[in-house]
């Protein structure tokens, strides 16, 4: 998140430190800053990311209860601003998508939380756009503050130089500076050049999203003109800790967000990264010590405090949501029908868990349903550790078991694309399977290898035909770089690829409605509804 270069050297700030005792005496660099008042400063940037549209405490990804949420977060930013005024709050992006309750109010909500905790900015992130590119142009509009994206073209142009100041894109901004205590800060917020790889152009419409490395450049150039003191660089992409290095998404060794990860503090190349972990379950802090009189940055600190039961939610957070979140927690709670057996989510390439196999006849009945018939699904589990219970199902156990919003699009491939679709599949590491044929692999890994597929019933495929298979539309953009050959099959005009105006999770919804006890299926998904 940080990347600061005007550091005093270690003599000059040891000795402006002996003045006043040593600085490891005070519990927090704006303590410090408090004891040194004549001669020190301290800001503090305190930043939320991927908050997700969670408001109230939820569940960690190890299934552990009643960590985060905005509203625990606002307590604690609430408290940080009474030890310091000289502060700044921040959000890295994807701050809506990922709960029923900013569903059905398309984000408002959380920008209308943002704007009442007078966050200073917040940074787009990939999910913005997973509702459509006009639910990006309201969040824009609803905004109060400015919304940072500097390595974007907005209709052509550059963030920040559009003339159309009533156009809703001209909020983007490629940075802030603030005025704080007579330090000027700057903060640069950049997003993931990633975009395309997961969402198609008319989610993203006027917008085009670039490598952020040249853009970073003219921002810290034009900060510097500025006259800042201090540069921020924030961004909704991240150290890719749990892989070794960054991926073609996180190109930014200064920038964090997006990953998900809870890095309280880590200096790389003499650059401070931190980052405050996902829904809220830690909330982030970086204090900055200046000397007054020089405005040369002295010593720098962050923390993630993690938003567990020892903070109680803000009650003004929780006041101003009540009704909306009430409705969501009603329509979680209805029925949605009845799950006769246990089914396992874990799958191999080539042997789809049950969960993956009700989900490939949910999409193949939902389109079914709108007169389009396909042979195959290609589809995954969000967790494959997990299976679905039987038990009497709700709203909620689909939202568990979907947390994501996806499209469904279909396309025609030959059998022998189809096998190099799978191949890559397979050899990505991703866990994805083709419901509706019969598919045998061998070797594992990076050597697993297709060595016969045939329809579900044992027919053999005709190498001359084209099959209409079905996938959801993240997939079909590659599943974030993982299936650029799925992709390039699918950009050819003659895969007739379709986008149909169904998602996965209405389409599992409808299912179980539909009807309304659900057995363990068979290999073989239904791809007709009788009439």
């Amino acid at each position: 998140m940080l990347h600061l270069n005007r550091v005093w050297t270690r003599r000059d700030f040891l000795k402006l430190a002996s003045r006043a005792g040593l600085l490891s005496a005070f519990p927090t660099l704006a303590s410090a800053a408090a004891a040194l008042e004549s001669e020190t400063v301290c800001i503090s940037i305190l930043h939320t990311t991927d908050l997700h549209g969670h408001i109230l405490p939820t569940a960690d990804y190890d299934g552990n209860p009643d960590y985060g949420g905005l509203a625990r977060c606002a307590a604690q930013i609430r408290r940080w601003r009474r030890q310091n005024s000289n502060s700044i709050l921040i959000d890295v992006g994807d701050v809506y998508q990922g709960t029923d309750v900013s569903l059905r109010n398309k984000g408002e909500l959380m920008i209308d939380l943002f704007n009442h905790l007078r966050y200073d900015a917040w940074i787009v992130g990939n999910h913005e756009f997973d509702w459509g590119i006009e639910t990006f142009l309201n969040a824009l509009q609803r905004s109060t503050m400015p919304v940072l994206a500097a390595n974007t073209l907005l209709n052509g142009k550059p963030a920040g130089a559009s003339s159309e100041s009533e156009h809703p894109l001209a909020k983007i901004q490629p940075l802030i500076i603030r005025e704080i205590a007579g330090i000027k800060l700057a903060v640069i917020g950049v997003t993931t050049p990633g975009m395309p790889f997961w969402l198609g152009s008319e989610f993203t419409r006027g917008i085009e999203f670039q490598n952020p490395v040249e853009p970073v450049r003219r921002a810290i150039a034009r900060a510097k003109d500025e006259g800042a003191d201090a540069i921020v660089l924030s961004g909704h992409m991240g150290l890719k800790m749990r892989t070794g290095g960054d991926d073609f998404a996180n190109t930014v060794m200064a920038l964090t967000g997006h990953t998900h990860q809870a890095i309280p503090s880590r200096l790389t190349n003499g650059a401070l990264f931190t980052q405050a972990d996902h829904f809220g379950i830690h909330v982030g802090r970086v204090d900055l010590l200046f000397d007054r009189n020089s405005k040369k940055l002295l010593h720098r600190a962050a923390i993630c405090e993690l938003m567990d039961n020892r903070f109680h939610p803000d009650h003004v957070i929780v006041s101003r949501a009540k009704s909306q979140l009430a409705e969501s927690d009603a329509a979680l709670s209805s029925p949605v029908g009845e799950l006769a057996e246990t089914l396992r989510g874990r799958s191999r390439p080539g042997m789809p868990s049950d969960v993956e196999r009700l989900v490939g006849a949910a999409i193949s009945e939902a389109l079914a349903e709108r007169n389009v018939q396909v042979d195959g699904v290609m589809h995954g589990a969000f967790d494959d550790s997990a299976g679905l219970i039987a038990a009497p199902k709700t709203l909620n156990d689909i939202w568990n078991l979907i947390p994501y919003e996806n499209y469904i699009v279909t396309a025609q491939l030959s059998p022998e694309e189809i096998k190099t679709v799978m191949e890559e599949v397979f050899t990505s590491h991703e866990k994805r399977n083709l419901l509706g044929f019969e598919v045998k692999t061998q070797g594992r890994g990076d050597d697993c290898r297709i060595v016969s597929m045939t329809l579900a019933d044992g027919r053999p495929l005709d190498r001359n035909k084209k099959y209409d298979i079905a996938f959801n539309s993240f997939d079909s953009r590659s599943g974030g770089h993982h299936f650029m050959k799925l992709r390039a099959l699918l950009e050819r005009p003659e895969a007739n690829y379709a986008l149909h105006p169904v998602q996965t999770r209405d389409a599992l919804i409808d299912y179980f409605q539909r009807h309304k006890v659900v057995h363990r299926l068979a290999a073989e998904i239904p791809v007709e509804i009788a009439a």
